[in-house]
């Protein structure tokens, strides 16, 4: 019976490397169990089994002592721990992935929000923090394109570039390598949805300019959800074909009204919005768009320079948005999704502020990220398989908190300042929660941070 014994454990040399971790993975994982799917059962079973056999194996020495009950009792042991391992040792559920970009949010931006708000932000809630060094490939300071591109695909490109390398060919980007997983993938954008970092996710193009392009390569894309503006680029273009015509007969729903994407049930859709309804427009101010001498104004900056123009006979939430959208995309997302999702995120409208020197705009704006922040950290604790990562695309405005004289005993208010009206090379914060944040507690180079999140994942 004990040659037979040693046979098996033999045969499933497995089990004995195992058991003596199967208790720190029971212990280390009971938040990720689902005692009625996904095996939680036979993880209480495995660990039960667990304190059977070690014991039992642990007196193999002693055979000659041990009784034939008790060697039945081993056989019938180890005979069970097999089926168990063999057929349900699956429990943990997969993991879903939320990457909030914050396009050019710095310290600056960050500290903005912390100096002013009188609650708890989402920030302070980070159970890690790390640091991101945005640089491209030839340039300590990265443009959209090319900053977006090494946060989505892990490899830095020339500034300009679009989900290309340095020599134009095409990157795999994580949003694919997360479909290629069998996850469900989503993108929720408060710009257009062939901006550079959306983009980034699914295009390759040498230049932003490419809109109509980047239209035609999203319709490819194979993303499940999708919100944003940006309908021009879908309708009126040089060839005349209708995209969205072509994500229709792929089977997408396409909605154009705000009020049928919040109501929608659908699990594959495309929301592409007039831009009044994906972000709120400033009062009447004499703020103008901005940029760095010699650049060309980005949308970006323009929206931040935009006064009111909504139309009120719409239904319309433009400064809750970008939380709505993003709960939006997760509740559809987690619907028949058994490995899972992966969603990015883009708050587009911070780097605006920078490129405007517009500090009043940069506070309302970091208090409305703040909000989707706090939405996302509550569905990540209510789903601990969840990671999210937080940060930014690079810096921009060379955004500051300053003061300019210095009364006594008088309390000051905030004032921030700025030292460029383009992007600046400075470090950006990397805030992560849920499972596998632990892995971001560090400096990484930007294009570090897709592979990380791709190593999670598996």
């Amino acid at each position: 019976m004990f040659h037979a014994a040693k046979l098996l454990v033999s045969k499933l040399g497995f089990i004995t490397q195992t058991l003596p971790d199967i208790k720190p993975a029971y212990k280390g994982n009971k938040k990720n169990i689902d005692t009625q799917a996904n095996g939680g059962f036979f993880l209480h079973s495995l660990y039960f089994l667990y304190k059977i056999c070690f014991i039992q194996l642990f007196l193999l020495p002693l055979q000659r002592k041990i009784s034939a009950h008790m060697k039945k009792n081993i056989l019938a042991s180890l005979a069970a721990l097999t089926l168990l391992c063999s057929s349900t040792i699956v429990y943990a559920k997969p993991t879903n992935v939320i990457y909030l970009i914050g396009d050019g949010m710095g310290f600056g931006a960050v500290s903005s929000l912390l100096l002013t708000s009188d609650e708890l932000t989402g920030f302070e809630m980070a159970p890690v923090i790390g640091l991101n060094e945005t640089g491209s490939a030839n340039n300590y300071v990265t443009d959209s394109p090319a900053g977006g591109t090494a946060l989505a695909t892990g490899t830095r490109t020339c500034n300009g570039f679009l989900g290309v390398g340095p020599d134009s060919v095409q990157l795999e980007s994580i949003l694919k390598k997360a479909q290629k997983m069998g996850k469900k993938t989503g993108i929720v954008v408060n710009t257009t949805l062939t901006e550079a970092t959306p983009g980034a996710f699914y295009a390759g193009v040498t230049s932003r300019k490419e809109s109509y392009k980047i239209a035609q390569q999203f319709t490819e894309s194979g993303v499940d959800i999708a919100i944003g503006a940006g309908l021009t680029a879908f309708i009126n273009r040089p060839d005349s074909i209708d995209m969205t015509a072509v994500l229709i007969n792929k089977g997408y729903d396409v909605y154009l009204d705000w009020k049928q994407v919040i109501n929608t049930q659908s699990e594959k859709f495309v929301g592409i919005l007039q831009m009044s309804d994906v972000h709120r427009r400033n009062k009447p101010s004499t703020t103008k768009a901005g940029a760095a001498d010699g650049a060309e104004v980005c949308l970006a900056a323009q929206l931040a320079a935009s006064a009111d123009d909504s139309d009120t006979t719409r239904f319309s939430e433009p400064d809750l948005y970008l939380e709505k959208a993003s709960i939006k995309a997760i509740e559809q997302l987690s619907k028949n999704a058994p490995k899972g999702f992966f969603l990015m995120i883009e708050s587009a409208i911070i780097d605006g502020y920078g490129h405007n020197n517009d500090a009043e705009g940069m506070v309302a704006e970091m208090q409305e990220f703040n909000r989707t922040l706090l939405a996302l950290i509550d569905y990540v604790n209510k789903h601990p398989n969840t990671l999210l990562v937080v940060t930014a695309d690079h810096e921009t405005g060379g955004t500051a908190v300053s003061y300019k004289t210095h009364p006594v005993n008088q309390p000051q208010g905030m004032q921030l300042s700025f030292s460029t009206k383009g992007h600046s090379g400075t470090v950006v914060p990397i805030f992560a929660y849920g499972k596998g944040a632990e892995k971001f507690a560090g400096i990484f180079k930007n294009k570090e941070i897709p592979g990380i999140i791709e190593s999670i994942m598996k």
